[in-house]
């Protein structure tokens, strides 16, 4: 067999194990509901999205909320492949739990507020290092993040 070959399977294992941490923080932090954490994520992430660069860089540094982008529940039903009402009731869920906020009628984002709750910062200074510790192993195989 080829080092290709080896290469490509370690870096399947190693995708699959930073898959299942994040399943696992995701689960622990949005009390084991993960199409709630799946809802929340692209949420968050369709928010932020158009941020590029070092700007907000650090896991404490959160964007403010004025330079959040909204996106509407049928954005993030459609991107997720999931039925509109099956998100319209996460979002639903977030904004009783302060995790979202409305927009006027541009949408909804992630507010500061709530990347700020002790949980979920946890979350994701622990998904940072999961991150971390998934660059360094496909580096070790060879395979460097540009």
């Amino acid at each position: 067999m080829s080092d290709e070959y080896f290469n490509a399977r370690a870096a399947s294992r190693y995708a699959t194990d930073y898959i299942l941490r994040w399943v696992e923080i995701a689960n622990e932090v949005h009390g084991s509901d993960l199409l709630y954490a799946l809802v929340f994520t692209t949420l968050w992430a369709g928010n932020c999205s158009h941020i590029r660069g070092g700007l907000y860089a650090d896991v404490d540094e959160v964007p403010p909320d004025h330079e959040r982008r909204p996106l509407t529940v049928r954005q993030v039903a459609d991107s997720l492949a999931l039925p509109y009402e099956t998100v319209r009731r996460r979002f639903v869920e977030m904004l009783e739990k302060g995790m979202a906020q409305r927009v006027g009628r541009e949408g909804f984002i992630v507010p500061q507020s709530a990347l700020a709750k002790p949980e979920v910062l946890q979350g994701l200074k622990r998904s940072h290092q999961s991150l971390a510790r998934f660059l360094k192993e496909l580096k070790s195989i060879g395979v460097e993040a540009t």
